[in-house]
């Protein structure tokens, strides 16, 4: 007697059903996908203060504000480094000004900015470190201002505009004249 054998082969294919579900997942997992995406774009990728633009291994010196950009004044590995910080969509960042010795009595820097929607305006600065209890600077447009050293005699001094410095002038408690630089 022979016996007949019949096997059930399964389909290669996945009934409609299984498709179906597999189809959802898919949309699901590509949703949560394009959530977590925007989420991530969404973090803040500046700081939450002026002054957490500071490196580690800086120290904040001076500062000085134009409308709503800071100008700080740090000392990084003993040199005086400006610093423009500005509120940006995702917090604070900031423009890093040329590094000068710790020495010096004063550096002139400026942005160029523009009109419009531009984070950081056109402006001068002015900064240094003085032997002084102040220091007045002489603008080129004939403008005088004038700003308090700190205790180890940094200072910043800032403007808007791109306005050179015909003088700036170091001065003692009683205001007077203890230095006078010229060329910057």
């Amino acid at each position: 007697m022979t016996a007949l054998v019949v096997r059930r082969v399964r389909s290669l294919h996945a009934p409609a059903a299984s498709r179906r579900v597999i189809g959802w997942a898919a949309a699901v997992l590509s949703l949560l996908i394009v959530v977590a995406l925007v989420a991530v774009a969404g973090f803040p990728t500046g700081e939450r203060s002026p002054a957490a633009l500071v490196p580690p291994a800086g120290r904040l010196a001076a500062q000085t504000a134009i409308d709503d950009v800071r100008v700080l004044l740090t000392v990084q590995e003993g040199e005086l480094v400006g610093i423009v910080a500005y509120k940006g969509e995702k917090g604070w960042l900031g423009i890093d000004l040329e590094p000068v010795a710790g020495s010096t009595p004063a550096a002139w820097a400026a942005t160029d900015g523009a009109d419009g929607d531009a984070p950081v305006p056109a402006m001068s600065m002015v900064y240094g470190r003085a032997d002084g209890a102040n220091v007045e600077v002489e603008w080129s447009d004939g403008r005088t201002d004038r700003a308090a050293t700190a205790r180890d005699g940094a200072y910043v001094v800032a403007r808007r505009g791109r306005v050179s410095v015909e003088n700036v002038i170091v001065l003692d408690d009683d205001g007077g004249t203890l230095l006078e630089v010229t060329e910057l």
